[in-house]
């Protein structure tokens, strides 16, 4: 046989069995990089919800897709950013790292939430802050999105082998990210829920102690007026009463005695008018039934053991509870500023209405103390109970050396005509 052809021949039979060597490893390479890249899918779509369903931190887990990712496409970094309070805020990378948020405008937000899985071009145009450090890296930036929402993206890049990315990852993306987003919008609807219920559990628990606060100031309330007639007013027109008969029987055999018991008698009868008086005053002053919160405020701070004044343009008439809550919030207020703003203190009383709310303030500029070191005392806890009772908030805003400012807002319905 010529030697030539034989040469031929076994050129071409290693030629073939290198191409089916370079064939199988190829497919078995195919194979593998497939399997891979169904490994962050089946992350997802096994794993991931199911670990959710547990109520494992969704921080956790992303953490942990990143991680896969990762390994599947030997990649150089993963970020997972999340859309919360109009930023997009980094979740987690690998490898770890910190990122400042990222603000996101709605029209911005609407871009990403309708993007394609994207590329330099893409990243450069709208997230410059992402492009690769390395010119010759790759990038891929695949948005989550549910029904129309961002819920935040995905970020691969990687310097090795870079223009094969696309290729090669893009598909695993697509599908990921699909799988990821109704459970990621699941999750974060079951947080949200979880948040409203913990704070529909403390506002319950917060109002049944409010509610018990009040029957017992009610009730300490109802023993102090008892005391308070048994000791004042009511011993008062006992002594009325005995002065009375005494007059009646000197009326006859000592006029002048007589006389003088029923000069006595009026004496002690404007004590007891006077004692009713400031009793029903300190029940519901008839000031401000009659002419509401401004003037019943500004005869309370002519009354005031410190120097005080009211600024209460522009309100009106408000339920009667609403205005008693107010006042005797204000009242609270004056009464601590007297104790503690120290010497020479003076107190203002502010009342406007804003958004919808009666707004109130009573300021001193005496000398103040930490707020967020000190516990709320009895009269604060009253005022909070109050206005809370009504819907409404209370804020203590004080420092060291910088005064009080006691601020609560209540809701109202439109303003009545005064």
């Amino acid at each position: 046989m010529d030697p030539l052809i034989v040469t031929l021949a076994t050129v071409l039979l290693v030629t073939a069995a290198l191409a089916g060597i370079a064939g199988v490893v190829g497919s078995r390479r195919r194979r593998r990089r497939n399997a891979e890249s169904l490994s962050a899918i089946d992350f997802v779509r096994t794993t991931f919800a199911s670990r959710l369903r547990r109520r494992e931190p969704l921080d956790h887990l992303l953490s942990e897709m990143a991680d896969a990712l990762r390994d599947t496409f030997q990649l150089d970094r993963v970020d997972v950013w999340r859309v919360r309070e109009g930023a997009l805020r980094l979740a987690c990378s690998n490898p770890p790292r910190e990122a400042v948020p990222i603000p996101l405008a709605s029209a911005e937000e609407t871009v990403f939430a309708n993007a394609r899985i994207s590329g330099d071009a893409w990243v450069r145009t709208w997230l410059p802050s992402q492009v690769p450090k390395d010119p010759g890296g790759g990038i891929r930036i695949a948005p989550v999105a549910h029904q129309g929402a961002l819920l935040g993206l995905v970020i691969i890049e990687r310097s090795k082998a870079a223009a094969a990315l696309a290729r090669e990852a893009d598909e695993t993306l697509d599908e990921l990210t699909r799988e990821l987003a109704p459970a990621w919008q699941n999750a974060q609807l079951d947080t949200a829920l979880e948040a409203t219920l913990e704070q529909l559990r403390d506002r319950a628990a917060e109002l049944q102690a409010s509610r018990a606060r009040i029957v017992e100031a009610g009730d300490a309330q109802r023993r102090r007026i008892e005391r308070d007639l048994h000791d004042g007013a009511q011993q008062q027109l006992v002594a009325i009463a005995i002065k009375a008969k005494l007059a009646a029987a000197a009326l006859e055999h000592d006029p002048a005695r007589t006389r003088k018991l029923l000069d006595e008698l009026h004496d002690d009868v404007q004590r007891a008018v006077d004692e009713v008086r400031a009793l029903a005053h300190g029940i519901y002053p008839p000031l401000l039934s009659h002419e509401g919160l401004g003037r019943a405020l500004e005869a309370a701070c002519r009354r005031s053991a410190i120097p005080a004044q009211v600024e209460a343009d522009g309100i009106g008439r408000y339920a009667p509870g609403l205005e008693a809550a107010v006042y005797f919030s204000c009242i609270e207020g004056l009464q601590n500023a007297a104790k503690y703003a120290g010497t020479g203190a003076e107190a203002k009383v502010q009342l406007h209405e804003e958004g919808g709310a009666l707004v109130f303030a009573v300021t001193d500029d005496g000398v103040g103390f930490d707020a967020a070191a000190t516990s709320l005392g009895a009269g604060l806890t009253n005022i909070n109970d109050r206005i809370g009772a009504l819907g409404g908030t209370v804020r203590v805003d004080s420092r060291p050396g910088a005064g009080t400012r006691l601020v609560g807002r209540v809701p109202v319905q439109p303003r009545q005509a005064s």
